[in-house]
């Protein structure tokens, strides 16, 4: 008895895991096309064929629903981030394995990475405890970026002054590549448009430019 027990208990534990997924990957869709604010919980329930019933059994609101969500595609870009300013490698590389590995995210998550961008506008403003969080995760990502365009400067790749600047420059760069890429339904190839951003990045900051 005890081991039919286990057996159902599995069993219910995998089907929990795989409505969660489920819910997820449609709330990703949902929010990368309408945004946080204007996606409801039941635009979510007709997306992932769920229930409102039935999500709320699994998230307790659209705000922790976002949160998970916004929480996984932080990390991820963080740990580019983070990897980028560590590697043992001269400027020019250690850009381009970043762009690299940013851009193919949108081959594996781009409706994560999507709803990610479009919640970063509302960060500046700080008011929620969403928005308190997507600042912190905002600055977090940023000090990586302007550390890596600081050993640009150092190097002579990359002009006197402005570390931040070009940090802002590199992630509109990407985030304009994300927002293409997507309207474009992935259309878009993913190595030439590296080489692209790139090539504008280093055209606005570099000293050719």
């Amino acid at each position: 008895m005890a081991e039919v027990g286990a057996r159902k208990k599995l069993r219910q534990r995998r089907g929990a895991d795989h409505a969660r997924d489920v819910i997820l990957d449609a709330a990703a869709s949902v929010f990368a096309q309408k945004g946080y604010y204007g996606t409801t919980m039941e635009d979510v329930a007709v997306a992932s064929g769920y229930s409102p019933a039935a999500i709320y059994k699994y998230f307790k609101n659209k705000d922790d629903l976002f949160s998970r969500l916004w929480n996984t595609m932080a990390d991820r870009l963080q740990e580019i981030f983070d990897e980028s300013t560590r590697l043992p490698m001269p400027f020019a590389m250690r850009l381009r394995w970043m762009v690299t590995r940013a851009s193919q995210l949108l081959e594996t998550s781009p409706n994560l990475l999507v709803a990610f961008i479009a919640q970063r506008p509302y960060a500046a403003r700080a008011r929620s405890n969403l928005e308190k969080q997507a600042l912190r995760h905002y600055r977090s990502h940023q000090a990586r970026i302007i550390e890596l365009m600081e050993s640009g400067i150092a190097e002579g790749v990359l002009r006197e002054g402005g570390a931040a600047d070009y940090a802002l420059l590199l992630i509109g760069l990407l985030y304009e590549f994300a927002h293409r890429w997507v309207s474009e339904d992935g259309q878009i190839d993913v190595r030439q448009s590296v080489d692209r951003i790139i090539e504008l990045f280093l055209r606005g900051a570099g000293h050719g430019s």
